[in-house]
Formats: structure tokens, C-alpha cells, sequence
């Protein structure tokens, strides 16, 4: 019998993603004009970003559950399992390329990907994106030179040195007050006490900061108890939020579609609205990558239309191990004793067990937040990639049609996307309106 275990090794805790709402007061004087921040990524990083999208509507699909709110960072999985993927060889390394839809090598890809790691940090009036990435690694364990020499140029990722074997527990809250700060403290114990023990070895952790206030604020006078319907029949009141305004819009195939600017045109909530309640989990089964890129390309198109919106304010908190889903996805391996990811470490290394050969995934997990009221929104997520060690075995027409009517009192889709390179940084749908809200006032 060959002896190969696997320590618990490395959690790759990634993306964290924020988007605090705004008071009025914190709006820009109306003469002071708001300029968008430009973007520009070249052919490999365009690839690899239409990759992660792709890679979204997989793993949604994979982790929906019936009749539930949903919230992933399709952003935050990629880039935290991509930090565990620049070590990954033969069949780890394939098997992760292909569900991941990651398209290049390893090495090659964490370059790409630091590209577009550079689109995600910015600032102006009442918005801000920003990344952030580190490295917890176990005291005495090195990383291989080429390894951590590429997280540091590409990934701009710290390292920090922490004794799991020894205090697992301190570790781990290092790492969940980190995520904590990186996202206005709407992520909090992203990892769990079981989660980290003394067999980690090391930590990855990509955050990402998103705050923003809506192009065209809701007036909250406007907000108003209804009913909203369910997926599976009745309904519930919720507080729905309501303006009167030009939005891009579209309608096709009984679905209806819009975007949501926030400040600066930088990034946008786009929703997908089919006409009955019952039809979402359709629409999403139907959905694929090459459609979804249909859908936002005619949106972008749309001419700006008078449209009367109607939407909840909604608060959506999700948390999962994703494991079991890529490995349904197609990357076993990773979780393996079979697992090789020799390109980030020797093992074993002096002071290490003697029968360790390497290491293996042992969770993906994945929290997140979000908040949407009158103002803009509130968004957090981050993602853990916990490894252990092997030790035995996503104008104006002259003639103006009637306004557009875009109301969502029932199930519906959205993406919340930086419009300048195509990024999905978040994908989930809202069909249950939770109990505790209300509107203000």
C-alpha cells in the first residue's frame, strides 16, 4: 500500500467583497462632474475573464438550492482556488484548468490573472474597488522560490508566518480578522474552529472591496409594504423600492432585463426578470455563458429608455463548502490523497512529518453578503481554500414609446459586474424577501 496523506495544509481563503451603502450626505456636489475610471485588459485577460464567467453559471447551478436566496463570487472562488492552482500538476492541474475554465498553464494563468487583479483597485466619489491578497503559511514550511516569487509579482499577495500545528486557533482568527477588516466586518468567522487544525499548513487569501451608491438613488418615501410573490405559490409583503427614470432595458423570450448603474458607470447591477414567478428556475437552467453575453451585449446596445422600476430593498447572507460541488464539477483530485501540488511546496521539510508527501484541498469555503437599499448596495464575500497534508494514503427618441415597466415583486436573477471588462463579481437570485425587513421610517 502506497503511504500517502495529506496534512491539512493549505486554506486559500479568497475574494471578499464589499459595498457599504451611502447616506445622502455623502453624495458629490452636483457640480463637480463624475468621470468614469477606465480599465483596460489585453486578449489573454479578456479570455480569462469571459473563463470566469463561464465558470459562474456552473458552479450556480451547482450549489443552488430549491426555493432558497442564492450569492456566490464567482471572482472571489476563482481567484482563491487560482492561488492553489499555480502549484498544481498532471491530473490536479487539468482537472482543475478545465472546470475552473482557467485556459492557460499554471504559471501563465496566475500572470493573466494578476492582470486583471489590477482592473479591481479604484476609487472616486461615493464608490471603491479594491483586492487584496496574503499568504498564511506554517512556520518552517518554505514555499518554493518560483511559487512565492509569483503569488508576490502577480497576486501581490504578503506572506505571514503562523504555527497551525501548534495554535490552530489563533491562526485562524488572524485570518477571519483579516477578512473581517478587508470587508466593513460583513464577513465575519469565514472559518469555523474545524476548519483549521493543527494539520494546515497554509492559508491563501484573496479580498475584494466593492462600494457603491446607485447612479439614480430610490427616493425612500417612495418605499412601500407590498406583496411579493414566491416561487412556489403565495406570497409574502416586502418592502419594495420605487423611481421613475432612464434605464437601459430590454425584453426577450418573456424574460425582461435592465441595468443598474451605480456612480461612475464603472459597475452595474443587471437583473433578469421572467414574467411569471414560478419560471426562474427555467430561465436559469436555459442560461449559458455564450446567452448571458447576448443578453448584457444588447443590453449595452439598449438605448436608454423612461422606465418605472420597482425592486425590494433585500439583505442575502450565504455560506457553503464547495468542495463536494467541484468535485461533482469535474476536479476530484485536488481533494485527493492523489492530489499534487508540488509546485507550491516540498514535502515533506525538515521538522515535518516524515510520511507527509504533499498536499491536498481539503475545503473551498465560500460566505457571502449582500445589502441593497435606497441608496446603492453593500456586498461582501470571501472564499477559503484549506489544504491538508498527505500523509498516507463563475438617446432620446423624437417620438418616446410608454415607459417601460420593470417590476420585480417577484423571483428574479441578477449579476453585479464591472461593465469596464466584462467581471462578474457576483451572481445570485433573490426569491424569499427575509422577515426582518421593513421599509424605513
Amino acid at each position: 500500500m502506497s503511504y500517502r496523506k495529506i496534512i491539512e495544509t493549505i486554506a486559500v481563503a479568497a475574494a471578499i467583497t464589499a459595498v457599504p451603502a451611502f447616506c445622502q450626505e455623502a453624495d458629490v456636489p452636483l457640480d463637480e462632474p463624475i468621470r468614469t475610471i477606465s480599465a483596460v485588459v489585453d486578449p489573454d485577460a479578456k479570455a480569462a475573464i469571459a473563463g470566469i464567467n463561464a465558470f459562474s453559471l456552473d458552479l450556480y447551478r451547482h450549489t443552488l438550492t430549491i426555493d432558497e436566496n442564492h450569492l456566490l463570487s464567482p471572482a472571489s472562488v476563482s481567484v482563491a482556488v487560482g492561488l492553489a492552482y499555480r502549484g498544481a500538476q498532471g491530473t490536479t492541474a487539468t482537472e482543475l484548468e478545465q472546470v475552473l475554465h482557467f485556459g492557460k498553464p499554471p504559471r501563465e494563468y496566475l500572470r493573466v490573472n494578476g492582470q486583471i487583479l489590477g482592473t479591481m483597485t479604484f476609487a472616486g466619489p461615493q464608490r471603491e474597488l479594491r483586492t487584496a491578497n496574503a499568504v498564511w503559511l506554517q512556520d518552517g514550511m518554505p514555499l518554493l522560490a518560483d511559487y512565492e516569487q509569483d503569488v508576490a509579482a502577480f497576486a501581490k499577495a504578503g506572506l505571514q508566518r503562523v504555527d497551525f500545528r501548534g495554535a490552530a486557533e489563533a491562526a485562524r482568527l488572524k485570518v477571519n480578522n483579516w477578512v473581517a477588516e478587508r470587508t466593513g466586518d460583513k464577513i465575519e468567522e469565514l472559518l469555523q474552529p474545524a476548519e483549521v487544525t493543527k494539520n494546515t499548513r497554509a492559508i491563501l487569501v484573496n479580498a475584494i472591496y466593492w462600494k457603491g451608491g446607485w447612479a439614480s438613488a430610490f427616493d425612500k418615501k417612495q418605499t412601500k409594504s407590498e406583496p411579493f410573490k414566491l416561487l412556489a405559490g403565495g406570497q409574502v409583503t416586502a418592502p419594495l423600492m420605487s423611481q421613475r427614470s432612464n434605464f437601459r432595458v430590454m425584453e426577450r423570450g418573456g424574460t425582461k432585463a435592465i441595468m443598474l448603474p451605480y456612480v461612475g458607470h464603472e459597475v452595474e447591477m443587471v437583473v433578469f426578470l421572467p414574467s411569471s414567478a414560478k419560471d426562474l428556475p427555467k430561465f436559469e437552467a436555459k442560461l449559458t455563458a455564450s446567452d448571458l453575453a447576448i443578453w448584457v451585449d444588447a443590453l449595452e446596445k439598449a438605448e436608454w429608455r423612461e422606465t418605472i422600476l420597482t425592486m425590494p430593498k433585500m439583505r442575502i447572507e450565504w455560506r457553503k463548502d464547495l468542495k463536494s460541488s467541484l468535485q461533482a464539477m469535474g476536479a476530484p483530485t485536488a481533494f485527493s490523497d492523489n492530489a499534487d501540488f508540488s509546485g507550491i511546496a516540498r514535502i515533506p521539510y525538515p521538522g515535518e512529518d516524515p510520511r507527509a508527501i504533499g498536499l491536498k484541498i481539503k475545503h473551498v469555503i465560500h460566505k457571502t453578503y449582500l445589502d441593497v437599499d435606497e441608496i446603492g448596495s453593500e456586498a461582501a464575500a470571501a472564499t477559503a481554500v484549506v489544504m491538508d497534508i498527505i500523509v498516507t494514503s463563475a438617446k432620446s427618441d423624437p417620438n418616446p414609446p410608454p415607459p417601460f415597466i420593470f417590476r420585480a415583486d417577484k423571483p428574479f436573477f441578477f449579476l453585479l459586474r464591472d461593465r469596464r471588462t466584462g467581471l462578474i463579481l457576483f451572481m445570485g437570485r433573490y426569491v424569499k424577501p427575509q422577515a426582518h425587513q421593513a421599509p424605513d421610517g
